[in-house]
């Protein structure tokens, strides 16, 4: 006999016995609530007349969930996920074979290919997967921005965290929606699907209410998403019940004290300028990385500085050991935290701090905050300053009054496109395109200036830092296409773009990013942040001098960008 067949023979004969072996082994209940999650959720938003709302979807996950406790091998979990798919009226299918023009790093769905043993079921899930009739009933866009909205999802009606069916319907019900309509996932960490055993465990065991909100923080933290802010109540009384008498500025890996309550203060011998290198033996960064970083989505590690400034040194004690440097001295102390602060008598340190809109600095150089400025405000400044060496613009900050286009207009010899967008395709889930949103018939908001033979055509200075954030981003992208602009700070936030809201069954509004941000080049700004020319070097010693407009100065005196 030919050995080659034999081998053959052998080969599948061994397949089909350790596949009988698998259907038959003992399954745990991770693995069954996470095939089950995972099939509900590829209906969800996969099947023809489940996305058109036929169905109470959250309702149907709940009802089954007590057959699936019963279950214990891979076999009978098999068996109920084909008679859950049967149990609904049958799906339309459509193949989609036009992907070759889309974007398709978020495609993920090789789970699929676990059930190629079982015909059935594994034809079942793979005609929905390549399914392109799909209803807008659980997701839509808005008509002129192209945002997903999830317009249904309103809360299950009776939700109880105390009932696992529905702290795994929390779970299940936003990580779908995560998994297939968040443009931005693959750009996380890691890999959303291989942290679903991790979730699908800290869900189940969230049996009392702080547990429970830690196992959605976890979740959400996920995203890595400097738009997706969540602080539950039970976790901030659990972890931040006593603050200190003082504020910090974190320099590096340094917390430098930057005002201080005089009388409390005074009773631990704390001053201003104070260096704290340590907390709990821990050095900052790894203290922050701890407390901080577990707690509070972020697109990058600058972000988490304004959380470490308002949030690191509050404990669950009433007093923190600390390394403080002196001067030339090094001291270990515990100092006083307190639940409530009466005392309002405080110092700070002399930052320097430039308190109009707008003004002329350094004889010949016109700055521009953006915070608070106003259009009329900016058309002035810009007449104010046409004949100055140039303008430093400072967006440190969140304009409330302007858009990009009012400072492109001043700074833009031709009108010109400052970003490119992917949009999800909420018809098509894990797939995005880079599209124009509807409003560009009337006017394309990623070109921004106009053609001006008179404008500013100087050195403009941008500055950064982590707390330009979303629409300050794309207000900076839009100044930055200017042919003038030179950009000095550090990395700012990285969540560029307009958010989407997901409700999530115990209501809870969840917001992430929902389009990605590039520049004209295809460089990514989701997570990076904006392109920095110069980063700033600030140490603390010379911070409280502003080392930003500082720089900014330097580089309008150089003789070249």
């Amino acid at each position: 006999m030919n050995r080659k067949f034999v081998f053959t023979i052998t080969c599948c004969l061994c397949l089909i016995l350790q596949t009988i072996s698998q259907e038959k082994s003992p399954i745990n209940n991770t693995e069954k609530y996470k095939q089950f999650g995972l099939v509900w959720g590829l209906m969800k938003y996969h099947h023809s007349e489940i996305s058109k709302g036929k169905y109470n979807w959250d309702e149907k996950f709940v009802e089954n969930f007590s057959t699936l406790e019963a279950i214990n091998t891979q076999e009978n979990l098999n068996q109920l996920l084909l008679n859950f798919i049967l149990s609904v009226e049958p799906s339309k299918i459509k193949k989609a074979n036009d992907t070759n023009d889309l974007f398709k790093k978020n495609l993920d769905y090789d789970w699929i290919e676990t059930y190629a043993s079982n015909e059935k079921l594994y034809n079942s899930l793979k005609q929905l997967k390549e399914n392109a009739i799909i209803s807008d009933y659980y997701v839509s866009n808005k008509s002129l921005t192209k945002i997903p909205t999830f317009q249904n999802e309103k809360g299950f009606k009776s939700f109880d965290y105390k009932i696992k069916s529905h702290r795994l319907l929390e779970l299940f019900s936003f990580w779908n929606a995560i998994q297939y309509h968040y443009v931005n996932k693959y750009l996380m960490d890691k890999n959303w699907l291989s942290q679903l055993d991790y979730f699908v465990d800290d869900f189940s065991n969230g049996t009392n209410q702080l547990k429970y909100e830690l196992a959605k923080t976890r979740l959400i933290v996920a995203l890595n998403d400097s738009h997706s802010y969540y602080f539950a109540k039970p976790v901030v009384d659990s972890i931040l019940k006593f603050k200190p008498p003082f504020g910090v500025n974190r320099v590096n890996d340094t917390l430098v004290i930057s005002w201080v309550l005089n009388k409390l203060a005074k009773k631990d011998d704390l001053k201003l300028g104070d260096l704290i290198v340590e907390v709990d033996g821990m050095d900052i960064k790894s203290f922050s990385k701890q407390k901080i970083s577990a707690l509070f989505s972020s697109s990058n590690d600058a972000y988490l500085k304004k959380w470490d400034e308002r949030w690191l040194m509050m404990n669950t004690k009433d007093s923190v050991k600390v390394k403080i440097k002196r001067e030339n001295s090094v001291t270990f102390k515990y100092i006083h935290l307190y639940k409530t602060i009466e005392d309002k008598d405080y110092s700070s340190l002399p930052f320097f701090r430039i308190e109009k809109e707008w003004q002329l600095i350094d004889n010949n150089i016109g700055y521009i905050n953006l915070k608070t400025i106003s259009k009329d405000q900016i058309k002035k400044a810009f007449e104010e300053f046409s004949t100055t060496d140039g303008i430093i613009i400072d967006l440190r900050n969140y304009p409330k009054n302007i858009s990009g286009d009012d400072v492109a207009q001043y700074i833009y010899p031709e009108r010109e496109k400052f970003i490119k967008v992917l949009f999800a395709m909420v018809n098509r889930p894990s797939l995005a395109n880079y599209d124009e949103p509807s409003i560009s018939i009337i006017k394309d908001p990623f070109k921004s200036g106009s053609s001006n033979s008179k404008y500013y055509n100087k050195k403009i200075i941008l500055l950064v830092n982590h707390y330009t954030q979303s629409k300050a981003e794309f207000i900076g992208m839009a100044i930055q296409a200017s042919p003038n602009c030179f950009t000095v700070g550090e990395q700012t936030a990285g969540s560029v773009l307009n958010i989407a809201v997901f409700k999530m069954p115990d209501g809870t509004d969840v917001s992430f990013t929902s389009m990605g941000a590039f520049y004209p080049d295809g460089t990514s700004a989701q997570r990076k942040g904006l392109k920095i020319d110069s980063f700033v070097k600030e140490n603390t010693s010379n911070f409280i001098m502003d080392q930003y407009i500082i720089e900014g100065i330097k580089q309008i005196k150089s003789k070249s960008l």
